[in-house]
């Protein structure tokens, strides 16, 4: 009983400070968005700028088929790395790690050919 209610004191200190800590970093932002210098926007400000060049604003399109292809590619690896660093510190089943990274190499290849086509 007396474990249960340490724990509860625990988690109730920890949100008062958790509160506290965000009360102060808003009172903090707060006060700094006040006291910090504007500035009025200019036409220069507001115009796009790269490398001393004015180009023109124009509308960027994304290719979202890449963009999903490459996300694929991202979770393929993520998975394969999640499973090695946990699988290799404990190799008691070594071909489960061997064999995933197989099956992600082939998938990757499959990908890879579907996508230039």
């Amino acid at each position: 009983m007396l474990r249960d209610q340490s724990l509860l004191v625990g988690l109730s200190g920890f949100t008062i400070i958790m509160g506290l800590t965000i009360l102060v970093g808003i009172i903090i932002f707060a006060f700094g968005n006040e006291l910090a210098p504007k500035s009025p926007d200019t036409d220069g400000k507001l115009a796009p700028y790269a490398c001393g060049e004015s180009i023109p604003p124009k509308k960027v399109r994304l290719n979202v088929e890449n963009f999903f292809i490459y996300a694929v590619y991202f979770m393929i690896f993520d998975v394969l790395g999640f499973v090695l660093a946990t699988t290799v510190g404990k190799p008691v089943n070594m071909l489960l790690p061997l064999f995933y990274a197989g099956v992600s190499l082939i998938s990757i290849v499959v990908l890879t050919a579907t996508w230039r086509q």
